[in-house]
C-alpha cells in the first residue's frame, strides 16, 4: 500500500505539471483527470473552442475553497438545462483500497434537471453578478485561498472573469443564492475566510514539495 501512494503522489507532483493540457470534455471529477487538465477545465478551454453564434450557451463556475480542501464545479448547459456538479473533499490516504485507489480523491457528482424557469432565474444572478461585465484584468487567485471562476459561451462570445475573497465582489456575489441550492451532492460549501498561517507548509513550498499555484485574470481569459 505504501508503495502503491509513493507511485500515485510521484505521478501526481508529474500529472500537476501538465496541468495545462488541453481539457476537451471528460470526467472532471476524476483526479487524475484533474491534475493533467485543471487550468484548461478552469480556463474553459473546450467552451471556447466551441463558441458560436449558432451553437448553445454553456457556462462553467468554479469554486476553489483552498484547492487542497474543496472545489466546486458547475457545468450548465442550455440545450438540456443540464447542470452538472462536481464537489471534491480532503483526500485521505488512509481510506484507500486496491479495487479503487482514487477513491479518496474522486469528487462527488450530480445531475440536476432544471425547469425553464429555473434555469433563467440562474442565467439571471449570473448577469447580477457581473459575470459579463468587463474582467478584472490582472486579478490572481492563489491556489491556497478561496475565489469563484466563471467561463462561458453566451450569445456566440467567450467571456472569462473571477472573483477573490477578500473584496468587495465577492462578497456582493448573487448568483451562490440561486446555485448553491440546486447542488445536492449534500457537501457543505468551505466558507471562505482568513487561511492561517502553516509554518511546515510554508517550508514546503519553499521547498517545491507543494504543488500550489497562481490564476491570473487576463483580457481574454484566464492568463496561465
Amino acid at each position: 500500500m505504501n508503495r502503491f501512494l509513493q507511485i500515485f503522489a510521484a505521478g501526481a507532483v508529474v500529472a500537476g505539471s501538465l496541468a495545462s493540457c488541453t481539457y476537451a470534455g471528460g470526467d472532471i471529477g476524476d483526479p487524475l483527470t484533474r491534475k493533467f487538465h485543471w487550468f484548461s477545465y478552469v480556463a474553459g478551454d473546450d467552451l471556447r473552442k466551441s463558441c458560436a453564434a449558432s451553437g448553445p450557451d454553456r457556462y462553467r463556475v468554479v469554486y476553489n475553497g483552498v484547492y487542497g480542501e474543496q472545489l466546486r464545479m458547475y457545468d450548465l448547459d442550455a440545450v438540456r438545462r443540464l447542470l452538472v456538479v462536481h464537489v471534491t473533499r480532503p483526500g485521505n490516504a488512509s481510506t484507500v483500497v486496491l479495487s479503487d485507489p482514487l477513491a479518496p480523491w474522486t469528487a462527488d457528482e450530480a445531475r440536476v434537471q432544471l425547469d425553464a424557469a429555473t434555469y433563467e432565474r440562474l442565467v439571471a444572478s449570473f448577469a447580477a453578478a457581473g459575470m459579463f461585465d468587463p474582467p478584472p484584468v490582472g486579478l490572481e487567485m492563489e491556489s491556497n485561498g478561496y475565489f469563484w471562476t466563471a467561463a462561458y459561451c453566451r450569445q456566440g462570445q467567450f467571456g472569462f472573469t473571477a472573483w477573490k475573497y477578500p473584496s468587495d465582489a465577492f462578497s456582493r456575489l448573487t448568483f451562490k443564492g440561486v446555485l448553491l441550492p440546486l447542488d445536492p451532492t449534500g457537501v457543505p460549501v468551505a466558507e471562505a475566510g482568513p487561511v492561517p498561517f502553516d509554518p511546515l507548509r510554508a517550508d514546503e513550498r519553499r521547498k517545491g514539495a507543494v504543488g500550489d499555484f497562481t490564476l491570473k485574470v487576463g483580457r481574454d481569459g484566464l492568463v496561465r
